[in-house]
Order: structure tokens, then sequence, then C-alpha cells
């Protein structure tokens, strides 16, 4: 049983490492790709966005304390 899983490891680690060398070579070969346009920043209000994040924090702290889901 240790043979086989030994063997499945290997099986896998050999096809990760064609799978790599395969996407570098893609990469390599590929014509290089015109530059992305600068993105804009998103304007959201200043209160908006401290609000989103105050919310987040207690979501985040009642999550990993238990007072929020089940724990």
């Amino acid at each position: 049983m240790a043979r086989l899983i030994l063997f499945l490891m290997l099986f896998a680690a050999l096809a990760l490492a064609v799978a790599a060398a395969a996407t570098a070579f893609r990469a390599l070969t590929a014509p290089s790709p015109a530059p992305l346009p600068v993105a804009k920043e998103d304007k959201m209000p200043k209160g908006a966005r401290t609000l989103a994040y105050g919310v987040l924090l207690v979501l985040l702290l009642g999550l990993t304390s238990g007072w929020l889901g089940p724990a």
C-alpha cells in the first residue's frame, strides 16, 4: 500500500513538473501583449468606505470570537 501511495505521489509530482515546463515554454514563446490601460480608482465616498471597513471589522471579530455564527 505504501508503494502505491509513493508511486501516486511521484506521478503527481511528474505531472506537475511537466505542466510547469509547458506553461513556462508557452510564456517564453508567446508574443508580448500590449500594455494594459491604467485603471482609474473607484471614487467611493469616504463615509461609505469607513462604514464598510467598520462592518468588516465587526464581522471578523464576531466570527473569530464566536459571537456570530456557530462556534
